[in-house]
């Protein structure tokens, strides 16, 4: 049996404007506001389960409405999502861009719900779940490369 790939790293809801014309700096534009799951981490095990990988996702994700439904989406997309580190108190993070016929005017990522839980979202490597220190995980791990330093 193949172990799974584990992604650590950011899952969250991207929030994309997109207007067909040029916009710039303080333009108030007619466009297309999409709601999608998005994220580093998530991006890649999206990829990674459609290749037909077992693959599971580590990161936070609120007990909020929108953390729920962020289950559902993963879980509609064969990513494990029972490891990840839900908190009430953290909601589920988001991402928001603004891009014109040009490309990316600005983006805002909210990610400090991920950064505030820390390394309770590794926990499942250590506590028995997916690895422990006499029995460590020996599959494949992808990192999001924007994690904190102390994670």
């Amino acid at each position: 049996m193949e172990m799974p790939i584990i992604c650590i790293g950011s899952v969250l809801w991207d929030v994309i404007g997109r207007t067909q014309t040029h916009s710039g700096l303080g333009g108030d534009v007619a466009g297309f506001i999409k709601e999608q799951a998005g994220g580093v981490a998530f991006n890649i095990a999206k990829l990674f389960s459609r290749k037909g990988c077992d693959t599971i996702m580590l990161s936070h994700i609120g007990k909020d409405p929108a953390g729920c439904e962020l289950l559902e989406v993963m879980a509609g997309l064969g990513i494990d999502g029972k490891f990840a580190y839900r908190s009430a108190n953290l909601p589920t993070d988001r991402y928001m861009a603004i891009e014109d016929a040009t490309g990316l005017i600005a983006a805002l990522a909210d990610a400090n719900s991920l950064e505030a839980a820390g390394e309770a979202i590794l926990r499942p490597l250590s506590d028995g779940r997916l690895g422990s220190p006499n029995a460590p995980f020996k599959g494949t791990m992808v990192v999001d490369g924007n994690l904190t330093e102390t994670l």
